[in-house]
């Protein structure tokens, strides 16, 4: 990973599926914004300590073991959950904003670098 100037925007994207990683990854470097993508928060919360991230987005299903220890970061970041309608209620403490799945990176992108201006 290549260290970013403290002005730009970084984001911490953790998703197990690789198809919807990498489009949110382009997606969102193509407005400007560095991101983060890891496919399991298991073993890589140093990593949210390390970037300090302005952005959090993970999907419920993905981090759903790892819940709580997340929820310590929620004064440090955004969070976005991404998930099935039923999975907003686990995350109704902490996530500022909610995304239902499927998702449309190109249209997503927008949306999350407006959470941060």
């Amino acid at each position: 990973m290549v260290k970013t100037e403290d002005s730009q925007k970084k984001i911490f994207y953790i998703e197990k599926g690789d198809f919807l990683r990498s489009m949110m990854e382009f997606a969102i470097r193509a407005r400007g914004a560095d991101i983060y993508t890891v496919d399991t928060l298991e073993n890589n919360f140093y990593l949210l300590d390390e970037l300090v991230p302005d952005l959090i987005i993970f999907d419920v299903k993905t981090v759903f073991n790892q819940l709580e220890e997340l929820k310590k970061y929620k004064n440090k970041a955004h969070f976005v959950a991404v998930g099935d309608e039923g999975d907003q209620n686990l995350v109704a403490d902490f996530a500022t904003t909610f995304f239902t799945k499927p998702l449309e990176a190109k249209n997503i992108a927008s949306r999350l670098l407006a959470l941060l201006d």
